[in-house]
């Protein structure tokens, strides 16, 4: 059994190969949520298509549990990722609008969801605070991004959900396809860390890809390790393990073109 460590520093083993208490992602739940959250990509927010996908995802996750997003719920999971965003910029050092970032906390000012964005700022604060340095090695980048990645995926969770940031968090680590959403996610920012591989450099700013150096082998055995979760029913668990697979093959894709143009070894 793998561990993941926890904002605290404390080790959480991760999800049992059985769900508890939960069911798999169907296409039937795949396809309704499409359907019904297929407009949002023509709004202003959320804003980007990843966003619109993650809407989906966490959409068709709670329809798995018997439970249909209104459109509260979809707005509040919405201004979540604008918030995310916009600390993410702050805590980074990029350009961003104080202004923009008060109004997002405000909209949860008098809202039952406040303890929670209350104790994902914090947790937030505290894991960029402490994160690597520049020059730290691939598996101390590798704990901070999954507890940046953890504590945000069990935001959103909390907030479409109706439930405490811990207990989504719970969820996110014994529940098998919100354990497996999380390992895209993971595979997402690999994605991601090597788009942005020469802002990260230029910024000193930790990623998988800066902190790859000359051994690509270690991450594509970290993404190896996202890819192959433990083994389980395929048959019943097929949109989350085609989603993987793709993800996997897109971030595979990009660490050999980074390689062959000479960015990581």
């Amino acid at each position: 059994m793998s561990v993941i460590k926890s904002a605290m520093g404390k080790s959480i083993a991760s999800a049992p190969v059985q769900p508890v208490n939960a069911t798999w992602l169907g296409f039937p739940d795949a396809a309704a949520s499409f359907v019904q959250n297929a407009g949002w990509f023509a709004s202003r927010k959320p804003g980007s298509p990843l966003r619109v996908l993650s809407l989906m995802a966490i959409s068709a996750a709670l329809r798995s549990r018997g439970i249909t997003m209104d459109d509260n719920r979809k707005r509040a999971v919405i201004e979540t990722m604008e918030l995310g965003a916009h600390l993410n910029d702050r805590l980074d050092g990029d350009p961003h609008q104080p202004a923009d970032l008060r109004k997002c906390i405000s909209t949860f000012s008098r809202t039952f969801q406040r303890d929670c964005i209350c104790n994902y700022i914090k947790r937030l604060r505290f894991l960029e605070r402490s994160r690597p340095g520049p020059d730290a090695d691939i598996h101390s980048v590798k704990t901070y991004r999954e507890n940046v990645n953890l504590v945000s995926l069990a935001t959103l969770w909390a907030i479409a959900s109706h439930r405490p940031l811990d207990m989504a968090e719970k969820e996110i680590r014994q529940e098998t396809d919100l354990f497996i959403l999380f390992r895209i996610v993971m595979i997402t920012q690999i994605i991601d860390d090597l788009l942005d591989i020469t802002k990260d450099r230029n910024r000193g700013l930790p990623s998988f890809a800066t902190a790859v150096g000359t051994n690509s082998s270690a991450l594509r055995s970290i993404l190896h390790s996202y890819r192959h979760p433990a083994p389980m029913a395929r048959d019943q668990h097929f949109c989350h393990h085609l989603l993987l697979h793709l993800a996997a093959k897109t971030a595979s894709a990009l660490i050999t073109c980074r390689r062959a143009t000479g960015w990581i070894g």
